[in-house]
């Protein structure tokens, strides 16, 4: 029997779906489908270079957006330095 998704879960879902949609897509290829940023470019057609400002916009505004929601889940998100 599954359980209801965790608080945590609920808030990332939220939070995701605020995204635009070239940065939820490029998010969740990248931390849920753990595809890397020339797998997502090539994926979608965008130059490597515009999959890494998607991530780190993403990242910003999911950081903003759970800062907002619960100052505690600003642990679901890892360093925007991680992306290489």
């Amino acid at each position: 029997d599954i359980g209801p998704p965790s608080e945590d879960t609920v808030l990332l879902v939220g939070a995701l779906r605020r995204l635009p949609a070239a940065q939820r897509r490029a998010v969740a290829l990248y931390y849920l489908c753990d595809l890397s940023v020339d797998q997502i470019a090539a994926e979608t057609g965008a130059a490597t270079g515009t999959v890494k400002a998607w991530l780190s916009r993403g990242r910003a505004r999911l950081a903003a957006i759970l800062g907002d929601l619960a100052p505690e889940a600003n642990d679901l998100m890892p360093e925007a330095n991680d992306v290489g």
